[in-house]
């Protein structure tokens, strides 16, 4: 498979994609799997996982993007009540030491520089950037703040400087991987792609033909993508790992769909995806998610993208120290080997056992 499989259109426009993980130290997230993921086996009822970031440079224009700004780091102290109250009670925790705004001086840039900012779910702290910088959303994302809802995040100083992006502007029919698609700078370097309602994937072409998905909160664990039939066809699991997968995952937890129990799991046979979303959580309307996920998984298994989503914690030893500059996965081969890294007892996405 090609990424024109995918209806995304030929080009030789390009932009570079760095990625940030905002919180100190995945281990210590704290977040209810069963707010996200089914099955929770006992021993993995906390989600501990990375929060992304990515720098996204127009290479023709030297314009820049943000996909994402990550948790604040004040949560606890200035968010939203019901975001403080979950800090403070433990039941949320995310560790931040350095926003995406300190480690973007670190990194020497310059936040004037930043001419746009991309929400998909988490807001950050937009009032530490300038006026310059505009904010880009779905024009179907909730905007309530918590002065009118109370279950909200979103603080009114979150909301200056709006530009609603409208995926149904009249004339407009661009569609690739079966997402409607915004090209934000018309020349095929980079989508912002309409995954659910009020939702949104960023899709970034490193090379004219690789690409990154930004996979944002389509969901938040790997297994809940993988396996399927094309990634099997596509990208195999590499023999070593596919050999140690027989005893490692536990065949009670994660069993194959019909009515034979195998006592050994059995990944050849498997062509579905090991999790699934939560029915009762974090996801509003379940069916349009497993659609999503659907998709989602056609450019996972497709050889010219890499999907990294939001939260992906196997991803984490291949591309670190942050940030990392992701342009050149392709040529270093990153995908077999992360693609089915969830599945390693080593790796620190792994909970099958």
């Amino acid at each position: 498979m090609s990424f024109q499989d995918l209806n995304i259109p030929a080009s030789s426009s390009t932009v570079t994609v760095k990625i940030f993980d905002i919180v100190d130290d995945p281990k210590k997230v704290i977040a209810a799997a069963a707010n996200f993921l089914s099955p929770v086996p006992a021993g993995y009822e906390n989600t501990t996982c990375p929060v992304y970031a990515f720098l996204v440079e127009h290479v023709p224009s030297g314009k820049k993007v943000l996909f994402d700004l990550g948790p604040r780091k004040d949560l606890g102290e200035n968010g939203a009540p019901f975001m403080r109250e979950a800090v403070r009670s433990g039941a949320n925790i995310l560790p931040v030491s350095k926003d995406i705004v300190e480690q973007l001086a670190d990194d020497g840039v310059d936040l004037a520089s930043i001419s746009s900012v991309i929400w998909r779910s988490i807001t950050g702290d937009m009032s530490k950037f300038p006026p310059s910088t505009t904010l880009m959303f779905s024009k179907n994302m909730k905007t309530e703040t918590y002065e009118t809802n109370p279950w909200s995040s979103l603080l009114p100083s979150d909301l200056a400087y709006l530009i609603p992006i409208d995926f149904d502007t009249p004339g407009s029919s661009l569609t690739v991987g079966g997402f409607k698609a915004f090209d934000l700078f018309a020349d095929g370097s980079f989508y912002i792609l309409d995954h659910q309602t009020g939702h949104v994937c960023g899709l970034a072409r490193v090379t004219p033909t690789s690409f990154i998905l930004m996979g944002a909160d389509a969901c938040h664990h790997a297994g809940v993508l993988r396996p399927t039939s094309a990634l099997h066809r596509n990208v195999p699991c590499p023999g070593e790992l596919l050999a140690a997968t027989r005893l490692s995952i536990s065949a009670t937890h994660v069993h194959k769909p019909g009515p034979e129990f195998q006592p050994q799991f059995d990944l050849p046979s498997r062509t579905t995806p090991l999790l699934s979303i939560a029915e009762k959580g974090y996801f509003e309307d379940p069916t349009a998610a497993n659609e999503s996920i659907r998709k989602l998984g056609e450019f996972d298994a497709n050889g010219d993208v890499l999907v990294i989503l939001a939260h992906d914690e196997s991803i984490g030893p291949f591309v670190r120290p942050y940030p990392a500059v992701l342009d050149t996965w392709k040529e270093n081969g990153w995908k077999r080997e992360a693609i089915w890294a969830f599945l390693d007892q080593r790796n620190p996405a792994f909970r099958f056992k």
